[in-house]
């Protein structure tokens, strides 16, 4: 064979190495695969690496773009993996400055074969090849049926969802802005005049209450970030949901929790308006605090105009037509008020599996890298709440009020804040950081309610 035409040579190997694949016992698959794969070197052939290792237990048939160093793998027209030599660290934020000192950094996994083209530019090579994988911790690559290079004990850290962008059509993304303006015009329908008279009549809880969640949570979401230290777009995740106003179901959970009812309404009015301000102000505050500090693997941009656009969409619009709809229709609203509070937690529950449905392979793989950072930061959350009313000696009732408000957060805006084209494109870490906040708040505020709900009130 060593005689034969290059190519020739290559599909003949091809062709015995999958023979060999097929006629392979189980018994050499058994095998350590830690000593065995000592013994591959760059250089073999595939026939080589079957016959010393055994049949890999998966394989791909790749496509790898170079850019210097790094490495962008492509499967079936789709990047399904990015392999750095080194850790990135840009020294520039600006995106078109990054991408020309290491055009890497602007990738992510997800992306279109073409995008890869028209975001990084030409690579400085390509080729073809197979990566075959002995578990999931071992990787041969190969090139023109010859061994380039030998990975051994990978191991798949939380760095990787700074690389992940989460895909999401503009008709889920449409759904989703649909979804989330109803829910909110569902909250302007209990609007009323007399919710912001009861800030002014009695100020001192409600205070203590914009305090805790606009000031006091994400300072404290800042300081854990600090203390935990998860890689950027988690970190970015949390302060952006920590940013968000409270939950759009913190009035239902209130009123299951036998909280004050008319404090829950009044802060979530207030809030859901502030947060059109707000809400982008306080994430570029302690995001671009926390990026300005940080060893960043990638770029971050914070457009605080862009976002406050979004915001004043989403919310600012839906309360209006809501607030309107319920002072000229006060009979309807009165009949249709009741059903949208259950109606919204299923819209809710809806919106947030439709974020996973559509990723849902990516979430099965990574989602176990946030699920105590989102168990941690919510109890966090509902811990301020709780510990800011006792300290300035509130009632019972607005204890509980205080706690739910600021621990249930609306991360459904944040989630469509985050697959904004414009704004963060579906980035890993923060999608999945807020995604599944909005899962686990609804199931934290439900056992908190039915704690709450056999306690007496006595003060």
């Amino acid at each position: 064979m060593k005689n034969l035409p290059i190519k020739t040579h290559n599909a003949v190997v091809s062709v015995v190495w999958l023979l060999f694949c097929i006629i392979t016992p189980n018994a050499v698959q058994a095998k350590s695969y830690h000593k065995l794969m000592q013994g591959v070197a760059v250089g073999m052939d595939s026939v080589q690496v079957v016959e010393h290792v055994g049949s890999p237990t998966h394989w791909q048939t790749v496509e790898r773009f170079f850019y210097l160093n790094d490495q962008v793998v492509i499967m079936d027209d789709e990047v399904i993996d990015i392999r750095v030599k080194d850790r990135i660290k840009p020294t520039h934020k600006n995106d078109k400055i990054a991408k020309r000192e290491r055009p890497i950094a602007m990738l992510r996994i997800g992306m279109a074969k073409d995008e890869v083209l028209t975001t990084a530019g030409v690579p400085t090579s390509t080729e073809k090849g197979i990566d075959l994988y002995f578990s999931n911790r071992h990787r041969v690559e190969l090139t023109d049926g010859q061994v380039r290079s030998v990975e051994m004990h990978i191991k798949k850290e939380m760095e990787i969802l700074d690389w992940i962008r989460l895909n999401f059509s503009k008709g889920g993304l449409l759904f989703m802005n649909i979804t989330l303006a109803f829910i909110m015009f569902g909250v302007a329908l209990e609007i009323k005049l007399k919710h912001f008279k009861e800030i002014i009549r009695k100020p001192k809880s409600a205070l203590v209450g914009i305090l805790s969640q606009f000031v006091a949570l994400p300072a404290l979401t800042f300081l854990l970030v600090l203390l935990i230290k998860p890689t950027p777009s988690v970190a970015l995740g949390m302060i952006l949901v920590a940013a968000c106003p409270g939950g759009n179901i913190s009035n239902f959970i209130s009123s299951l929790s036998k909280a004050n009812i008319e404090l829950s309404v009044s802060l979530t009015a207030f809030a859901t308006l502030s947060a059109i301000v707000l809400t982008p102000l306080n994430f570029a505050f302690w995001g671009g605090l926390y990026s300005g500090t940080a060893d960043m693997v990638i770029p971050i941009k914070i457009d605080v105009w862009e976002m406050m656009q979004t915001v004043f969409i989403l919310l600012g619009i839906p309360i209006v037509v809501g607030t309107w709809f319920a002072h000229k229709f006060p009979k309807a609203t009165q009949k249709i008020i009741k059903p949208l509070r259950w109606f919204s937690l299923v819209a809710f529950m809806g919106f947030i599996l439709a974020a996973f449905a559509s990723n849902f392979q990516f979430f099965l793989d990574y989602i176990h890298f946030i699920l105590l950072i989102v168990f941690i930061h919510n109890l966090l959350a509902l811990t301020t709440g709780f510990s800011l009313a006792t300290l300035f000696g509130l009632p019972r009732p607005d204890r509980r009020t205080l706690t739910i408000e600021t621990g249930i957060q609306n991360s459904g805006l944040g989630l469509v804040l985050i697959f904004n084209p414009n704004l963060f494109d579906g980035l890993g870490g923060m999608a999945f950081i807020a995604a599944w906040w909005g899962i686990w708040h609804i199931l934290t505020g439900l056992g908190i309610a039915s704690i709450f709900s056999r306690k007496p009130l006595q003060n």
